[in-house]
């Protein structure tokens, strides 16, 4: 045969056929093959595989009646359990061989081969081919429910049949010159291989191995070598990229490594297959490994590229890593991300053919029993998400909690909040706690903080003075504000001693201490010097002597 097999099933041929008209084709491009009965898909197949050899021989092949007759013989095929990545080349093989095993066995009669009224009449779902395990049948469901086609278990056992009778001759009727094409087309190449280049091999390099040449045995693992090379080069060159500082906050270079993975994959895929014309199990093999490592590294650059502009964004808007908002913002990036991953990973099953839903109601109703067995946990996070949408406080604030605990918020994460108390201590108190009690934020909705000190002055006392002085003492301390202003009451009369009470404030709940400490200190200091007294309660205690 003089034409290159390998040309007529190109893809890109075809693709650059579709771009001119076809006004030469005398084919209705919409009308399906008939499919109504075991003789009617029979008959189909039979009929759009002797169309498509005679396009093929033409002296002037027309390419687009040859990708047409080739479409309508693969209707004619059950293809549901195949999974959509490998369904285009095994559709290929499929008519290819079935075709090269028909023409090399007796057929039946047509006349004995069930129409559409035996069919329906004698509710026949399932049609064998005589005197081999050839199947037609009805499909039970899906969007071809009904027609009559060429079972699932023919195609996957189609290989199988081929090797069986692929040493048989042709049959007589076929004609001496007919040499059908499944051979050629399984060990000729693309287009970047040169058939000359495949003419010059010795004998021994095109002889077939399990369904392949030895050259493209050769070429394969020569393919898939080079392939895991370059990607070990380029890791290295990547891990040495990444390790330089940058002054940038997007860390766009840590994509790199996964989306060049990404593209080897997909190279390797088609020089194995439109180049190589690897067929059969081991392109399947070869298609699926490469679409699962291909889906991996897509998974990979998800998750990195959420990491990457979780902290772009941090950086470019200045906000604390231990601040509330840091974590609410990695936690939606990273919802995200695992979003996204999960879409990827559920549509690569469903490409896979793996039934991806019942594996993921199972895993429902595990994650429900998880979810029982982490309520504190999960108590815990959505107590972050109620502090994230309440604010009661931010990291930086000053609270006292229920039972008393008061100190700085140091983070508020999803799941607790870390407060460091005046003592230095850390406290660590789960999110579920915070919300389901009081807490007091001294820091809100002012910074300030209001300071009380109590004392008392004998009775005689000057008290113009002693207003005086405590303003004076609260005006000239550096810890106290002056806005608001400071205050002095005359409270009441006491047992011992006239009650006054100095207000003031700090500037942060921080100084608290601090300025009751000087104020205090300053205080006494002045009320001695100016010779303010500062009773203390006393109680006189007489004894009398009762007579007998």
């Amino acid at each position: 045969m003089s034409f290159s097999v390998r040309y007529i099933f190109s893809t890109l041929m075809f693709l650059i056929l579709l771009t001119q008209q076809v006004c030469a084709s005398n084919i209705f491009p919409l009308e399906p093959p008939d499919t109504s009965s075991p003789r009617a898909t029979f008959s189909s197949f039979i009929h759009y595989t002797d169309k498509l050899y005679e396009a093929a021989t033409a002296a002037e092949g027309d390419l687009f009646l040859q990708r047409e007759f080739l479409q309508r013989a693969e209707r004619c095929f059950d293809f549901s359990k195949v999974p959509p990545t490998i369904v285009n080349d095994v559709s290929i093989e499929s008519v290819l061989r079935l075709r090269e095993v028909l023409d090399r066995i007796e057929l039946p009669d047509m006349a004995d081969v069930p129409d559409k009224h035996e069919v329906k009449k004698q509710k026949i779902l399932l049609w064998r081919i005589p005197h081999t395990e050839i199947t037609i049948g009805r499909c039970p469901d899906g969007p071809r429910m009904g027609s009559y086609l060429f079972t699932p278990e023919t195609v996957r056992r189609l290989e199988e049949y081929y090797g069986e009778v692929d040493h048989l001759p042709y049959r007589a009727d076929k004609g001496e010159n007919y040499t059908g094409f499944y051979e050629q087309y399984i060990y000729s190449s693309g287009w970047m291989i040169p058939d000359g280049f495949l003419k010059n091999l010795p004998d021994w390099m095109l002889e077939g191995y399990e369904g392949q040449a030895l050259w493209q045995w050769i070429a394969l693992v020569v393919l898939m070598v080079l392939g895991g090379l370059n990607m070990w080069g380029f890791w290295l060159w990547h891990r040495t990229l990444k390790g330089r500082s940058c002054k940038w906050s997007w860390r766009l270079e840590r994509l790199l490594f996964p989306l060049y993975a990404m593209m080897v994959c997909i190279v390797i895929e088609y020089i194995a297959d439109d180049q190589i014309n690897i067929t059969g199990d081991v392109l399947s093999f070869v298609t699926m490994m490469m679409e699962l490592v291909f889906a991996i590294y897509a998974g990979t650059a998800i998750l990195i590229g959420g990491d990457v502009v979780m902290r772009g964004i941090l950086h470019t808007s200045k906000i604390k890593e231990e601040a509330l908002d840091a974590d609410v913002i990695k936690l939606g990036c990273r919802l995200v991300s695992f979003g996204l991953v999960f879409v990827l990973f559920y549509n690569v099953g469903s490409y896979f053919g793996i039934p991806v839903t019942a594996i993921f109601a199972s895993a429902g109703i595990a994650g429900m029993a998880i979810a029982l067995a982490a309520r504190e946990t999960l108590a815990n996070f959505f107590g972050g998400v109620s502090i994230f949408m309440d604010r009661p406080f931010r990291a930086g604030d000053y609270i006292v909690l229920d039972n008393g605990d008061r100190g700085e918020v140091k983070a508020v994460g999803m799941r607790s909040t870390k407060i460091q108390t005046r003592d230095d201590i850390m406290i660590t108190i789960p999110n579920s706690v915070i919300t389901n009690g009081k807490v007091v934020n001294q820091s809100r909705p002012h910074p300030h903080f209001r300071v009380r000190i109590k004392l008392g002055v004998a009775y005689g006392s000057d008290v113009d003075r002693v207003e005086e002085i405590l303003m004076e003492l609260a005006h000239g301390n550096s810890y106290a504000i002056s806005k608001p202003e400071p205050r002095v009451r005359f409270r009441r009369f006491g047992d011992s001693a006239l009650e006054f009470e100095l207000l003031c404030w700090a500037a942060r709940p921080h100084d608290r201490g601090k300025l009751i400490h000087t104020l205090s200190r300053d205080i006494y200091k002045r009320f001695n010097a100016e010779g303010i007294v500062m009773p203390f309660p006393q109680q006189d205690v007489y004894l009398h002597k009762v007579e007998d």
